[in-house]
């Protein structure tokens, strides 16, 4: 009985390592597993192949950032605009804007409006300088491109910044989740509108909800130039 009993005790043991083997190599495989976009949700969010694609690092000061995109781009980034692809660790793409502001550009004052987004030192995610909860930034994105163009609070153009000890993976998660924000606020609209989703529409029905331009901007190019001050009253 006794030989019996460790019979059956080592079966169960191989079983339970066999299953544990398995879902630890599950987890693996689907944790790293990349989202493939279809042609449509690509054209949406401006991820076409014929934009140059490179990958930075994000952990150095940002004159060094800049002269890395401007050697990779092999092009003068010096008060021009470029878009580019930004190759995540995952393999994933992201639509990026570089305007890079140097001392040599002309004042702007204003400049363009932008929905701010710091991860700041902390890993911590702030839009428009307000704290929010890590997985809430997509949300959010939807909800600000959700309001009409008469509200105050409209802005459908992100500046995404970053502290210089900021974690990569944050800054990456920062860029997914902003770009899951206008995907999400398309699949709305296009259940709303046809009653199915983006991948199953018309070419059509597709330019019908495409919005002009939705830019992911990198804070570290960008620089607002306040006006002088006023001269002083004697």
């Amino acid at each position: 009985m006794r030989k019996r009993k460790k019979y059956y005790n080592s079966k169960g043991f191989l079983f339970a390592s066999l299953i544990t083997t398995f879902l630890v190599s599950g987890y693996f495989l689907f944790s790293n597993k990349t989202f493939q976009y279809c042609s449509y949700e690509k054209y949406l969010l401006g991820i076409p192949d014929s934009l140059p694609t490179i990958s930075i690092d994000y952990n150095q000061y940002q004159k060094d950032i800049l002269e890395e995109i401007t050697i990779k781009l092999n092009q003068e980034t010096c008060c021009k605009t470029h878009e580019f692809l930004l190759k995540l660790s995952t393999n994933e793409t992201v639509n990026v804007t570089l305007f890079n502001h140097c001392k040599s550009c002309p004042i702007v004052c204003g400049g363009r409006l932008f929905t701010r987004v710091l991860i700041n030192r902390d890993n911590q995610v702030l839009i428009n300088e307000r704290p929010i909860t890590k997985n809430s930034l997509a949300n959010y994105i939807h909800e600000f491109l959700k309001k009409p163009d008469t509200d105050y609070n409209y802005v459908e153009n992100c500046l995404l910044d970053w502290d210089l000890t900021t974690n990569k993976e944050s800054i990456e998660q920062a860029f997914i989740d902003i770009q899951k924000g206008y995907l999400k606020y398309y699949e709305e609209i296009a259940q709303k509108e046809f009653g199915k989703p983006i991948c199953e529409l018309t070419k059509n029905e597709i330019e019908s909800i495409k919005r002009e331009k939705s830019s992911i901007y990198l804070g570290v190019g960008y620089r607002i130039h306040e006006p002088p001050p006023p001269p002083s009253i004697e």
